[in-house]
């Protein structure tokens, strides 16, 4: 069996111990030694020296649940090993034909897969370049069985939805996410997920929740969360943690008290952040609740009213956390509006002659409510106390658009190392790989990955701390990171002297049922 030797370069294992120099052997899938040793002439030698050798990254919230399947390589490029899909509501399955919202408009109209076990066979069948692992989103559940009404489920929708559910954990997905201020898991009530994450409870599963709430409600999103957390008796992850908008941001001390408290008592809740300033997502989302029932095709007709759009556009103006300058398009349908991608709402709206509301919901109709915009939401200060903060994983929340994407999706990783660790120094290099590896993998549960150890699997990362970062920005999101030398995905070269190679190593990662 083929024997690789990653040569002198500086360890940082995971655990948060100093980086030290030695030697990682590497047979098949697996780390089979760590330390200074002899050469062996059938051994492959990699030359390390003067780089860290670390845990492949991991990222725990991503949007990819396509991607994946398609084998784009911007993860790997950027030292993502295993990435969780079907964040925020929103997964690839349960689907069937007519499903818009959560999955034409993500994923295409072409999936139709009826649950967890298809998807996951799918990916180990074609290969994948990375590791998957899956949550169950309880939009797209819910639109699966009910369709996008906004009204609670009857007895036999609820027991539909909890049949399916049941069958997609049993089949090894990861858990059971929300979006509940992403049509349709909006409507879902408190008690409405509390009672599915009984059968999340049944397998010893996880909830991963986008929060109601990021703005003047976060306190009580929050509190939301763990309501639901300690009813159910399941653990929490609180989503790309962030508070919206200048007004709400003294509001960020609160809502880590309210987790570390809820910590402290006993629950088992942590949370997760991409480090950006800015977000990104439908422009939908910043609209009020009432007229997005019935979904993108009920929208369009209140839209198409000049009364009820004028109220639309009242209501969300009154709501908005932002300004409409920090909102920028990034992705529309239409080649007729591909000139706004680039722009913000604001400089549209004078572009146009109007206000910047009316814009907005314009927008919405002239591209079949498809607006995608990056929301420059937080500010450095509150943005270092959560990266820092011991409960936090890092992530990307990254999607790949056809216009302008997040530069998250493909930087995110460099970004962390280079501009927060070793340029502002937030924190040392051991802690941060930490962060991007061991902590995620204990959160759910990855045995054998995010440390390197005797025994585990060999998802690796060498890079260059002197150089690692990315010059991806909001305008060139694509450009490549810097200082990714190498990537292993179980003992596969997935990236070799930072070249991209056609490896399909990784595999899915089956959630194994456990008794809490």
């Amino acid at each position: 069996m083929r024997k690789i030797l990653l040569a002198g370069g500086a360890v940082l294992d995971g655990t948060g111990r100093p980086a030290r120099r030695e030697d990682v052997l590497i047979r098949g899938d697996r780390i089979v030694a760590i330390g200074v040793r002899e050469r062996s002439p059938d051994w492959e030698v990699i030359d390390c020296a003067g780089l860290h050798v670390a845990p492949g990254f991991l990222d725990v919230h991503s949007h990819g649940d396509q991607e994946v399947r398609q084998n784009l390589p911007h993860k790997v490029k950027q030292g993502v090993t295993t990435e969780v899909v079907g964040n925020c509501g929103i997964s690839i399955f349960p689907a069937r034909a007519g499903c818009r919202q959560t999955n034409g408009e993500r994923f295409g109209d072409d999936v139709h897969l009826p649950g967890a076990a298809a998807y996951l066979a799918g990916l180990e069948t074609s290969g994948t370049r990375l590791n998957v692992a899956a949550l169950t989103g309880n939009g797209t559940l819910r639109e699966f069985i009910m369709g996008t009404r906004a009204d609670p489920p009857n007895e036999e929708e609820f027991q539909a939805m909890e049949r399916v559910l049941e069958e997609c954990l049993e089949a090894g997905s990861l858990g059971l996410s929300t979006g509940l201020n992403i049509l349709p898991s909006s409507f879902a009530s408190t008690a409405e997920v509390i009672r599915l994450c009984g059968v999340v409870r049944k397998h010893g599963a996880y909830y991963t929740t986008h929060l109601r709430d990021y703005q003047c409600g976060v306190w009580e999103a929050i509190d939301e969360a763990i309501e639901i957390g300690r009813r159910a008796d399941v653990p929490v992850q609180i989503s790309h943690l962030q508070v919206v908008g200048q007004k709400n941001w003294a509001k960020l001390d609160g809502a880590i008290e309210r987790i570390e408290r809820a910590r402290e008592s006993g629950l088992d809740i942590a949370m997760d952040a991409y480090p950006y300033l800015a977000g990104s997502c439908s422009l939908i989302q910043f609209l009020p609740g009432w007229c997005q029932e019935g979904g993108v095709p009920h929208l369009l007709e209140w839209l198409a009213s000049a009364t009820h759009r004028d109220r639309i556009a009242r209501e969300t103006d009154d709501n908005m956390a932002n300004t409409w300058d920090d909102l920028v398009v990034s992705d529309v349908r239409t080649a007729a509006n591909r000139t706004c991608v680039g722009k913000s709402i604001a400089r549209i709206a004078a572009e146009r002659n109007a206000p910047a509301p009316l814009t907005a919901m314009n927008l919405l109709r002239e591209e079949d409510g498809y607006v995608y915009v990056i929301s420059f939401n937080n500010n450095e200060a509150n943005l270092r106390r959560v990266l820092t903060h011991p409960l936090t994983s890092l992530i990307t929340d990254g999607l790949v658009t056809e216009g302008l994407s997040h530069p998250r999706t493909f930087g995110a990783y460099p970004a962390f190392l280079g501009e927060y660790v070793r340029e502002k120094r937030w924190m040392t290099l051991e802690e941060a790989i930490v962060k991007t590896s061991a902590q995620a993998a204990r959160r759910f549960g990855f045995r054998g990955r995010g440390v390197l150890e005797v025994g585990g699997f060999a998802d690796v990362v060498v890079f260059d701390a002197e150089t690692i970062g990315t010059d991806a920005d909001y305008r060139q999101p694509e450009r490549e990171p810097r200082g990714i030398v190498h990537v292993l995905v179980n003992g596969e070269f997935a990236v070799r002297g930072g070249a991209l190679t056609e490896a399909r190593a990784g595999r899915p990662i089956r959630h194994v049922a456990t008794a809490r």
